[in-house]
Formats: structure tokens, sequence, C-alpha cells
């Protein structure tokens, strides 16, 4: 269960674009130390050791098992945060993510063709539906015990054929228009 003050205090966390982009490579491209992945970004492993332990701090990344030579794994670790609206700098989050997502969108859509397998597993729906807050709210469990099943930790929990996919949803109240 989840408080709304480390919650806010997370989010904070999160509005800062490296942690955004490290968080991102530790969970498309499994765990790495800060040296590796300040290389990645053009950042210092100094710097990028910073922004880790921030992301660790608020439960968003965990220390990985030790692998050869003495530096410090991470790895992703999944954390939902409750987004209060208005607050703690939630909107702000929610902007920068949707900006990341579409820009991956965009790289996924001026690619070379995929496989055909990939191609025809690929989709995307948009629905119109009218729904109660709590129907919307059913939905969003739903559709997160459904996702859960197909939830690895771990590249090694995969199968050998498996990549790294993006998944995209919202489901949000169309807004009100006052007469």
């Amino acid at each position: 269960m989840s408080d709304s003050r480390t919650d806010a205090l997370a989010v904070r966390a999160l509005t800062h674009p490296l942690r955004l982009r490290l968080l991102d490579l530790l969970r498309f491209e499994g765990p790495s130390t800060a040296t590796l992945l300040g290389r990645q970004v053009g950042e210092s492993s100094g710097s990028t050791s910073y922004h880790l332990r921030q992301l660790a701090r608020y439960g968003f990344i965990e220390e990985a098992p030790a692998r050869a030579g003495r530096e410090r794994w991470w790895r992703y670790r999944n954390r939902r945060v409750s987004l209060e609206a208005g607050g703690g700098g939630g909107r702000e989050l929610l902007a920068e993510l949707l900006s990341r997502e579409a820009y991956a969108l965009d790289h996924f859509l001026a690619q070379r063709p995929l496989p055909p397998e990939w191609d025809a597993g690929s989709f995307f729906t948009t629905l119109a539906l009218r729904l109660t807050a709590d129907e919307l709210a059913d939905l969003s469990r739903s559709m997160q015990a459904l996702l859960g099943r197909f939830r690895r930790a771990e590249a090694d929990d995969a199968p050998a054929d498996a990549r790294p996919v993006r998944l995209l949803a919202f489901g949000y109240p169309v807004p009100v228009e006052e007469t």
C-alpha cells in the first residue's frame, strides 16, 4: 500500500529526464552499472550513480546480484505510484512520460519492417467506452491482473526469442464541456 506523501516524493524523483532515461535503460536492456549507463547517456559515473541512488531510494530500482568486478549493479524494480490530480508534479511527470512514449512510438514506426511474426503481433487500439468511475477503476485492475501474467523480472526468466516490448494504455474520462 502506498502513502500519498511518499508517492508525491517519488513522483518528484522521477521528474528528472536523466532518471527517466536511466530507468528506461534498466527496464528494457536489463541490469547495469553506473559506469556502463553513464557511457550510454553521456554522463559521468558519479552523476549517474547519484541519480541511480535516488531511483533506488524511492523503490524504482534495486541492487542486482554482483557480477565480475567490484562495481555495484542495478536492476529495474516495478513500483506503482499513485498520482493525485494537481499535486506533487504528477501532471508534469505524465507529460514527460507521454512525450517519451510518443518518441518511442515514432522510432518504432520509422524502423525497417519487422519480422512477420512481430509485425502481426504488434497492435494499436483505441476505443470509446461509456463507463462509471467504478467501472473505469475495475478496468484498470483487470488490465493490471492480465498484464501481470506476462511480467518477467529478468531477461533470464524470458524465453530465448523474447524481446522488450513497450505497452501503453490510457483510460480517462473525456473532459466535460461547460455550457
